[in-house]
């Protein structure tokens, strides 16, 4: 059976995969995402650890269908979808299906910049465990070094409500450094 799963998976047309990792002087994330071909879905799975007192440990399974489209005649990539998220501080856990996407716009009169951000929030019926909802928000700037390697500047933002005392916990919000590599 685990032999028919493993060419099984082997066997599925991938066009691209990326790479992504984001690091500050007391967090680092890494997301990995895997395109099909001949189709728009993106599929991913990252993971977030921040050094804390009681270290923060996110892990995050994505799905999202990805498109290009313009913004103000600028080439823009928009992508829509889902992000589950599971996450634990000390005795506190929880997750969260968040709902958003990520909007990607490149800069014509500047080859290889652009700039990116990224949203995805979980109301409370969508959240479980010791959370009442979630929010993760990102924005970055991009250069591209290579065709197939990015280097990223940027702002993270990762909260979560708190059941039953109703109030918010901020679990990073700060500046990162990113290398995203396409292979």
């Amino acid at each position: 059976a685990s032999a028919l799963c493993s060419s099984a998976l082997l066997s599925i047309p991938v066009s691209a995969n990326e790479f992504d990792l984001r690091i500050s002087d007391d967090a680092i994330h890494g997301n990995f995402a895997i395109f099909k071909e001949e189709s728009n879905a993106q599929f991913g799975l990252g993971y977030f650890y921040k050094d804390e007192d009681d270290s923060i440990n996110i892990m995050n399974i994505d799905l999202h269908t990805k498109g290009q489209t313009a913004i103000a005649n600028l080439p823009t990539t928009v992508g829509i979808g889902f992000s589950a998220n599971l996450f634990k501080e000390g005795s506190f856990k929880g997750s969260a299906v968040g709902i958003g996407g990520s909007v990607r716009v490149n800069i014509p009169e500047s080859p290889g910049l652009s700039i990116e951000t990224a949203l995805h929030y979980a109301p409370s019926v969508l959240a479980f465990g010791d959370s009442d909802e979630f929010r993760r928000f990102r924005l970055q700037f991009n250069y591209r070094i290579i065709e197939s390697a990015d280097i990223s500047l940027g702002y993270r933002y990762l909260n979560v409500g708190v059941e039953d005392i109703n109030r918010n916990h901020t679990f990073e919000s700060g500046a990162f450094l990113g290398l995203k590599l396409t292979f």
